[in-house]
C-alpha cells in the first residue's frame, strides 16, 4: 500500500513542476503536455488502485 502513495506523490510533484522541467528542457510545451497526461494516468491508477484495496 506504500508504494501506491509514493507513485502518488511523486505524480502531483510532476504535475506540479512541469512548467520548470519544460523550461529547463526547452521542449516547447511538448514535454509539459506528456508530463501532464502521464502523471493523469498515474493519479487515475493510484485512485482505483486505493479503492479497490478498501473494499475488500
Amino acid at each position: 500500500m506504500k508504494i501506491t502513495w509514493i507513485f502518488l506523490i511523486l505524480a502531483i510533484v510532476c504535475a506540479l513542476f512541469s512548467d520548470k522541467i519544460d523550461v529547463a528542457f526547452k521542449a516547447d510545451q511538448k514535454l509539459k503536455r506528456i508530463i501532464l497526461i502521464f502523471s493523469g494516468g498515474i493519479l487515475l491508477v493510484c485512485v482505483i488502485t486505493i479503492i479497490a484495496m478498501n473494499l475488500n
